[in-house]
């Protein structure tokens, strides 16, 4: 390189200083000799790379991760609802004006309990005029029953006021279940929800008073494709997430499996019933993640380990120490995918617990080459 650059400001410093010169002669031997060191130039040039160039090997570079035996399991995500059959609007049973509500939203009530009061004062008039009239019949069907048994009664008065008695007890029976249903009661346990009405409005049958609400046991209910009616069953573990409760998870199994396959879409229906529920509300969205496989002790490799060649058969490259520093040998093993989920693959084939695979790297090696693990 230093000859190189010695001729270059020989030959520079001449033609300057001859740049200005006519052609003549001497120019044109110069030329020539200019020449001729140009010609020597490119060949010390070739014999200089030559000498400097050196033949590096290229060794490529993955990363490597052990074949691990543990349990796998693959979910399908689905959307669920949560659902209630306590989940009720009361209505009234009979028309009057509200006289008194015994109880506050938000309150928690017990099954019996006094809710609503409707105003029944027409009714008890209504009553206490019925009570006179069989506290009449009462005292005739006594005595037409006494000279029946003195055997000088007449059969058709007998008959006449023992039918009179019967109807006025029936009436009475009546009345009074009317007057019951003037008291609106708690069907079952719960919580007041939302009451709809106030004291001194009219109650009606078809006008709603009240929600009560138990959410105590509650069902998750979903959907699944008819793909998956051989794969889940009562029994099956199930994860619920709920967005809503910043991704509150409760793990369950399905308590219930429908029996009927719905024609537009082809789904079936699944329940899961959650007990001593505190969190959850009617309604509410829930992810689910149902489990549709499981292996015990399964060979579980990762995902982006697995290749598939030409002919869509399934292998991975299998490291082993090559015996020359941290070189390892490469080694192209087939193997069938089982399932995959979340980045984990279950394999069948000839690898087993703690061989070393190439992951990331593995697309640009092949068998005869060797690798250095990152």
């Amino acid at each position: 390189m230093k000859k190189k650059f010695i001729y270059f400001i020989a030959l520079g410093s001449f033609l300057a200083a001859c740049g200005a010169a006519e052609t003549n002669p001497e120019l044109d031997a110069l030329n020539s000799k200019r020449d001729s060191l140009k010609a020597e130039l490119a060949i010390v040039d070739a014999q200089i790379l030559e000498l400097d160039t050196a033949k590096v090997e290229v060794i490529p570079i993955v990363t490597a991760d052990k074949v691990s035996v543990e349990d796998f399991v693959h979910q399908v995500e689905i959307p669920g609802t949560v659902e209630t059959d306590q989940n009720a609007l009361i209505n009234a049973e009979s028309s009057g004006v509200i006289k008194r509500v015994h109880v506050r939203e938000g309150q928690t009530v017990s099954k019996g309990q006094t809710l609503i009061t409707i105003d029944s004062e027409i009714l008890a008039s209504t009553m206490e005029e019925l009570k006179a009239s069989l506290e009449l019949a009462d005292y005739m069907f006594e005595k037409q029953q006494a000279l029946k048994d003195q055997g000088v009664g007449v059969e058709i008065e007998y008959e006449q006021a023992k039918n009179q008695k019967l109807s006025l007890e029936k009436k009475m029976k009546t009345m009074r279940s009317q007057q019951g249903k003037t008291v609106v009661r708690a069907p079952f346990s719960g919580v007041i929800d939302d009451i709809m009405v106030n004291e001194g409005e009219m109650a009606a049958p078809q006008i709603p008073l009240l929600r009560i609400v138990n959410n105590s046991n509650i069902t998750i209910n979903a959907s699944l494709s008819e793909n998956l009616l051989a794969k889940v069953n009562v029994g099956t573990p199930v994860e619920m997430h709920f967005p809503s409760l910043n991704d509150t998870i409760i793990v369950s199994t399905v308590s219930n499996k429908g029996n009927y396959i719905d024609p537009t879409n082809r789904t079936f229906r699944i329940q899961i019933a959650v007990k001593n529920n505190k969190l959850l509300l009617p309604n509410q969205f829930a992810e689910l993640n149902v489990t549709d496989f499981m292996r015990k002790d399964a060979i579980v490799v990762d995902s982006e380990a697995l290749l598939q060649d030409t002919d869509n058969n399934m292998y991975v490259y299998r490291l082993s120490p090559s015996g020359d520093g941290k070189k390892q040998k490469v080694e192209k093993v087939f193997i069938k995918v089982v399932k995959m989920f979340e980045g984990q693959a279950c394999i069948e084939g000839e690898v087993k617990d703690g061989d070393l695979l190439v992951v990331k790297g593995a697309k640009g090696i092949t068998e005869t080459d060797l690798v250095i693990i990152q």
